[in-house]
């Protein structure tokens, strides 16, 4: 039960942030550099969807249920995660995940996130409303908005991860314990479970429907008032 927790919890955050990360590189070079990826649509766009697939299962695979043990290794019925993975112990395997598949995914998802930001800002001063780069940045609004609502949320749950980590590692081995066990760790969970409604919410017929529940509430609020007075 330990190892198949492990694994799956492990394997299903991983994929999931290193999903987010790609997401951001494709999204950004779709906005200002279509035409070269629809042009090596199977280089920019299979290949490295596959790859991420592929290397979350395989690394996951290897650091869980294939990793040897130490021999007094045990796991924690009563603790999340059953007290995680015993590759965590090891110095090089613990260093390479954290490194490679917590911190590079998400420094890489912050740098395209402030990259698109900064460069449509920087589009909105330079251009003109009315040119052919304006009109493009137009209808690629709502990708924008559903990217950097979906990259915010991942990045909330991982950035105070690295924070704690890398205090850990150089300063204080037992520093956010609390808070990792009481909070940090249920946060993937959200993101998970947030992560179709922040895409679904920039659909029109969404936003239409949503408008108009709000208006039937307010109506029905607005009689039960009345009557009551």
């Amino acid at each position: 039960m330990c190892l198949f927790w492990a694994f799956w919890d492990y394997y299903l955050e991983a994929t999931t942030l290193f999903l987010t990360m790609y997401a951001a590189i494709e999204r950004y070079f779709l906005i200002f550099h279509k035409e070269c990826i629809m042009k090596n649509k199977l280089f920019f766009h299979y290949i490295p969807l596959g790859f991420v697939c592929f290397y979350t299962f395989g690394t996951k695979v290897y650091f869980v249920p294939l990793f040897p043990c130490k021999q007094n290794y045990s796991y924690d019925l009563a603790a999340f995660v059953c007290g995680g993975p015993c590759y965590l112990d090891a110095v090089i395997q613990g260093l390479y995940d954290t490194i490679v598949d917590v911190m590079l995914p998400t420094c890489v998802l912050l740098i395209f996130n402030l990259l698109m930001i900064s460069r449509v800002i920087n589009y909105k001063h330079r251009v003109s409303p009315s040119t052919q780069v304006s009109n493009k940045l137009k209808k690629s609004r709502r990708m924008i908005l559903q990217l950097l609502a979906i990259s915010l949320m991942t990045l909330i749950t991982w950035m105070p991860w690295i924070f704690i980590i890398l205090v850990q590692d150089f300063y204080d081995p037992s520093f956010g314990e609390q808070f990792i066990t009481i909070f940090l760790h249920y946060l993937p969970y959200f993101t998970s479970f947030a992560s179709p409604f922040l895409a679904l919410i920039n659909l029109p017929e969404i936003r239409e429907e949503f408008k108009k529940v709000m208006r039937q509430l307010m109506t029905t609020l607005h009689i039960l008032n009345s009557t009551q007075v």
